[in-house]
C-alpha cells in the first residue's frame, strides 16, 4: 500500500485486509521498491507452498482428504445452484494389509502410487481425485450422468488390466463404487452421504470379489 504519510493505524487495517507492506511515497526509491516485491513474491510464494501441502496428500500427489472435501463442498454447491447431475467413485484397494505385511510398506506405496496413476489417467482433467488415506481413493465427477458411470467402471477397469500387464512387478487389485445423485430444490445431498453411498457400493463388490477368490481356492483344493 502506498499513502502519502506515516498512519501506523491505517497500515495495520491495511495488512490485516492482505497488503504486503506499508509504504509512504517521499520516501521510496528504487532499491526499497524492490527489495519490497521480492519479499512479497517470496512470502506469496511460501504461503502457496503451505497451503498446498495442507491439501496435498504427498505420496500420491492428489488431494488429501482435507483438500476434498474443501472443494468437493464448493462442487457439489454449484452443481446444486445448476441442477447439475454428478457421480462419486469409491475406490478400495483389495489386500492391502497383506501387501505390507508380506511385502514391505514400500511396496505398499508403489501400489498407492500405481492406483493414483490409474485413476488419473482414467477421470478427466477436471474430475477431483483424492487419496482419502490409508488404502482408499475417492473421485468426484461433475457433469457425469447415472448411466455413464457403468462406461467409467470398464474404463477404469480396462486401465487396471494394462497396467497389470505393463508393470507385473506392482500388481494392483481394488474394488469400486458409485454414488450417483442429481440435485434438486427437493433433494440436496451432502458431500458425504454421497462419499457414505459410493462406500457401501464398494464393499458390496469388493465381498463380491472375496466369494469369487474363496470360490476360485475351492476348486483348486
Amino acid at each position: 500500500m502506498l499513502h502519502e504519510r506515516h498512519d501506523e493505524e491505517l497500515a495495520i487495517k491495511a495488512l490485516r485486509k492482505g497488503a504486503q507492506d506499508y509504504l509512504v511515497k517521499p520516501e521510496i526509491d528504487r532499491a526499497l521498491l524492490m527489495r519490497v516485491v521480492r519479499y512479497a513474491c517470496e512470502r506469496h510464494r511460501h504461503v502457496a507452498s503451505l497451503q498446498s501441502l495442507a491439501l496435498t496428500d504427498t505420496l500420491t500427489g492428489l488431494y488429501n482428504r482435507h483438500g476434498f472435501v474443501t472443494i468437493a463442498d464448493e462442487q457439489l454447491k454449484l452443481a446444486q445452484r445448476h441442477q447439475t447431475n454428478v457421480a462419486l467413485a469409491f475406490v478400495d484397494l483389495d489386500g492391502m494389509k497383506r501387501i505390507n505385511d508380506e511385502l514391505g510398506h514400500e511396496f505398499g506405496d508403489c501400489a498407492l502410487i500405481a492406483t493414483a496413476r490409474i485413476l488419473k489417467s482414467t477421470f478427466r482433467a477436471s474430475d477431483l481425485i483424492a487419496r482419502l488415506g490409508g488404502d482408499e481413493f475417492i473421485v468426484l465427477n461433475v457433469g457425469v450422468r447415472p448411466e455413464a458411470t457403468g462406461r467409467i467402471h470398464k474404463r477404469l477397469l480396462k486401465n487396471l488390466a494394462i497396467h497389470n500387464k505393463s508393470q507385473p512387478e506392482v500388481p494392483v487389485a481394488f474394488s469400486v463404487g458409485f454414488a450417483s445423485h442429481k440435485p434438486s430444490r427437493e433433494d440436496q445431498k451432502t458431500i458425504e452421504q454421497l462419499m457414505t453411498e459410493a462406500d457401501q457400493a464398494m464393499y458390496v463388490e469388493k465381498q463380491s470379489h472375496h466369494a469369487s477368490r474363496m470360490y476360485q481356492e475351492a476348486r483348486r483344493a
